[in-house]
């Protein structure tokens, strides 16, 4: 998408947030390839944990096991939804959620095209998760300038998050 620069105080464009800097639209998570390979043996693990689940007498493992496994279904079956990034004067929008300059600790960014463009925000709340939001066709140093002005860039981090790789390498 295109950088947009404008003020969010539109009657219809909701609470204003200030100035924006930057904005665009990304897939709320990455749409995977998967072929059958990757469907039989997710199925045969599926089956092994559920099999285990119940001779464990472990029924809410069980009732885990089959809940991942229509999520992964209805996710594959749908395309997913664009969210909105905005870049404002006081905050980092994503989504339908606002997060204030003051709540963020820190932020960093992966950028190893054409597999990872993400920036990545952690909060002062340890009980807050990480977000990560796709930078789409977005240069990093204009965002960085953006984010840069009112929270702390942590550059030490260089490796994508665990949860992130794994979650890439599964297609999860």
């Amino acid at each position: 998408m295109e950088d947009e620069t404008q003020s969010t105080t539109s009657p219809d464009a909701g609470p204003h947030y200030g100035t924006e800097f930057f904005g665009w639209e990304f897939f709320e998570y990455p749409r995977y390839s998967r072929g059958r390979l990757w469907y039989l043996a997710m199925t045969g693990v599926g089956f092994l944990l559920l099999l285990y689940a119940v001779f464990s007498a472990n029924f809410l493992f069980a009732l885990i096991i089959i809940m991942f496994a229509i999520v992964t279904y209805l996710t594959t079956i749908t395309d997913p939804p664009k969210i909105r990034c905005v870049i404002t004067e006081s905050g980092v929008g994503v989504g339908r959620a606002f997060y204030p300059y003051k709540e963020i600790s820190r932020f960093w960014f992966i950028y190893e095209p054409p597999t990872v463009k993400n920036m990545y925000l952690e909060f002062k709340n340890p009980l807050r998760p990480r977000i990560s939001v796709d930078l789409d066709n977005q240069n990093p140093n204009d965002i960085r300038s953006g984010v840069g002005q009112f929270v702390h860039e942590d550059i030490s981090e260089e490796d994508v998050p665990f949860s992130d790789y794994i979650g890439r390498i599964l297609k999860i």
